[in-house]
Formats: structure tokens, sequence, C-alpha cells
């Protein structure tokens, strides 16, 4: 396959964390819309919905068919819009999640945050490791050490996020388009984070991210 960017793991994995309801779309601020538009092959489609405050995109259905992130359609999460992989014509079904905010990202908590601000969940990827896979510099593999934060003031929560998580990812190890393969591995114990005036819990999953061939 071409080039897979970092920022192509990073906005597909985030889409799929938010699409989890791992925090309440009132705690993460957002709005769930759903809208139906009528397409004429045209190739794309702007969500109507604040689509410059687009968080994630639940699911796409083209006459009745549901279509897979990646495979079937792109998304630019600045702008809203939607590029098929082909062109598409009939009725289209959109549900997606619009705000000015939200308590997942793929970076980590800064550390202004105060006990409101919580709870909230980060990632990045901490490592990658990149071996050619044939001679004549033909392709690569791309393994990645991503690493999940789950932060509230209740530990119990804190437990609860990454269960589910980890629960979820081990439901979709294969299920990604920018990601052949995913599985959780090391989990690290609940700690004091500084956030919140030290009242907050985290607790890290990662994962191992592998196959990711590039020519």
């Amino acid at each position: 396959m071409a080039k897979t960017t970092i920022k192509n793991i990073k906005e597909e994995f985030v889409n799929f964390l938010r699409n989890q309801d791992l925090i309440s779309v009132s705690d993460r601020g957002v709005t769930t819309y759903g809208e139906t538009q009528s397409l004429t092959a045209a190739g794309t489609a702007i969500l109507s919905n604040s689509p410059t405050l687009l968080k994630n995109v639940r699911s796409i259905i083209v006459g009745g068919t549901a279509l897979v992130y990646g495979t079937n359609y792109s998304v630019n999460f600045d702008t809203g819009l939607i590029t098929f992989g082909s062109n598409q014509t009939g009725t289209a079904v959109f549900s997606y999640d619009s705000g000015s905010s939200d308590r997942i990202f793929y970076d980590y908590p800064q550390p202004y945050l105060k006990l409101k601000d919580f709870p909230r969940m980060g990632f990045d990827i901490i490592s990658a490791v990149t071996n050619e896979v044939e001679l004549g510099a033909g392709s690569t593999d791309t393994e990645y050490i991503l690493s999940i934060v789950a932060y509230d003031a209740d530990q119990d929560n804190v437990e609860s996020m990454i269960s589910s998580t980890r629960e979820s990812i081990l439901d979709n190890k294969k299920n990604f388009y920018y990601i052949p393969f995913i599985t959780p591995t090391n989990m690290g114990s609940i700690i004091v984070s500084p956030f919140g005036q030290s009242k907050i819990m985290q607790r890290n999953q990662d994962c191992l991210v592998k196959f990711v061939f590039e020519n």
C-alpha cells in the first residue's frame, strides 16, 4: 500500500475511541447528529451540522449498506467533507458528533487542567520500528506502540474506561483501515496524576500495531 502517516493512524483511532462512548457525549461536550442526504454520484458530501467542529463519524449508510471507514470513504475532520472511494448514488444516512470541545484526544492532557476537566482519555504513538521486508528496498514493515491513558477522579471509572477500551480493541483487531492489526499488550498500574490538584487517577493500556506495509 502507499505511505501511511502517523496522522492517518491517529485520526482513525481517535474516531474509533470516540465512537465507543467511553465518555458520554454530554461530558465530551458534543452532540450526535443524524442527517439524510441524496447523493448524485458527485463523490463527496458535506455534513450540515457544525461541519468545522466535526469530532467523529459514527456511521454512513447508503442504500441500506453500511460503508467502511477508509475503504469506502475518508473524512476531513477540519471541514466536515466526506470523500467516497467510488461514486455513490441514492439516499445516504450520516451519524456523527460535532461540538466545540471533547475529552478524548490523540495527545495527552495539558498540565493546567482542573478537576472539572475530567474524565478524559488521551493516546499517542510512543515508539515505532521500521524494517525492510524485501531485497531492493521494495517495501517496509512498521510496528508501532500506541499508549492509551484514562484519567478521572473516580478510580472505578478509570478502570471501566480502560477495560472497555481493551475489550473494544480485542473485538476490532482487524477492522481498521490504516491499522492492519492491533492488539493490547502492557497495562500500567493505577497511579495518582498531577492533574486536578493531584486528585486524578490514571491508568495506561499499551497496544501493538503490526503489519503496516508500505512501498
